[in-house]
């Protein structure tokens, strides 16, 4: 009797698992990442927000950049210019941000569509060494406690399989908002993203590239311009030593900036360059013990069919197997994601 209920609620639990996400898939569109970003670029205010006030600091600029002669006039224009490269900093900035945050919630949802694969068929495996186990109690050749046992694994295995479900529908969702998908339209089908898992530029290329596209540091270069020019300015006039000290030191805090932020970009690359490096190992890792796993599920299953092995132990390796897939996965993920955070910080665009 017990054996025919643990039977029913795991037909049951399959039934629900296999069937309902199948319902909307009829009317599901697929997206690509590239698409996936160009709607949340579309969507997100922030963004749109700090394009306007960028193109209006342009139009300011392109306005009052006529040629003077006055003794001001230098100064002006750097400011001006100034302001132009601020704006243009805080809408790349607010855009990088908005783009990785989209980037990252994609291969979330991928990687909850993975890992269901392998949760699903270690309950499969559970459920069927739950059933084995009851015989083996009925006929005297295990305990009470060992079924015990067996039984909290299945249900610990139902409930992690639950909570990834209930993850991933929460995951498609914020997905969803990020890009500005009407959730009651038609459902998300996300396609593969296709990664290039190596980094061939050098440190010090890199260092480069981040020097000579950081926008930061451009600005604080102007700065530095002109806290100069103030100071130049103020010993050719009237001025009291304690306000040309003054600038002395507003030029000298200028320049410690300066010095700090290039300090700060070149300590960024270095230590993002080597988690990358580090990342890069992993995935070898990974790829040894995904192919490790992979030549014991063919040996398993070779054995299985010639009647040497019994159906629970292919399922668990199986299992195993899905689940090194699903590790090799995740670690393609995290490699991704640091690469596109890298890319970023050396003022590239995302490779997708």
């Amino acid at each position: 009797m017990r054996k025919n209920i643990i039977y029913a609620m795991f037909l049951w639990v399959l039934l629900a698992l296999v069937i309902s996400p199948a319902l909307p898939a009829a009317t599901a569109q697929e997206l690509s990442l590239a698409e996936a970003l160009a709607l949340g670029l579309e969507a997100n205010y922030g963004v749109k927000k700090a394009q306007l006030t960028w193109e209006n600091a342009r139009l300011s600029y392109e306005r009052n950049k006529a040629p003077s002669t006055l003794a001001g006039s230098r100064h002006t224009q750097l400011q001006q210019e100034l302001t132009l490269m601020q704006a243009e900093e805080n809408y790349q900035r607010t855009k990088d941000q908005a783009m990785l945050l989209i980037a990252r919630k994609y291969l979330e949802v991928l990687q909850t569509e993975q890992e269901r694969e392998w949760r699903r068929k270690r309950l499969e495996w559970e459920a069927l060494t739950l059933n084995l186990m009851e015989q083996q109690v009925a006929q005297g050749y295990e305990t009470r406690l060992a079924l015990m046992k067996q039984e909290n694994e299945y249900y610990q295995a139902r409930l992690e399989l639950k909570k990834l479900e209930d993850s991933s529908d929460q995951l498609r969702r914020e997905l969803a908002k990020e890009i500005g998908w009407r959730l009651d339209g038609a459902a998300l089908s996300l396609k593969p993203v296709e990664m290039t898992l190596r980094w061939e530029v050098s440190e010090s290329e890199c260092q480069n590239r981040a020097r000579a596209n950081n926008l930061a540091l451009r600005a604080l270069k102007l700065e530095v311009e002109m806290a100069q020019i103030a100071l130049e300015r103020a010993r050719l006039g009237p001025v009291l030593p304690v306000e040309i000290q003054e600038l002395k030191n507003n030029l000298q805090l200028t320049l410690l900036r300066q010095k700090e932020a290039e300090w700060e970009l070149e300590s960024s690359v270095r230590q993002q360059y080597a988690a990358l490096k580090q990342l890069e190992e992993n995935l070898a890792l990974n790829q040894v013990h995904l192919a490790a796993v992979r030549a014991n599920f063919e040996k398993v299953q070779k054995q299985y069919e010639v009647g040497l092995l019994k159906e629970v132990d292919r399922l668990a390796a199986e299992a195993e197997l899905l689940q090194a897939e699903y590790q090799m996965f995740n670690a393609i993920t995290n490699y991704q994601l640091k690469k596109w955070e890298f890319q970023q910080l050396l003022g590239m665009d995302l490779e997708v």
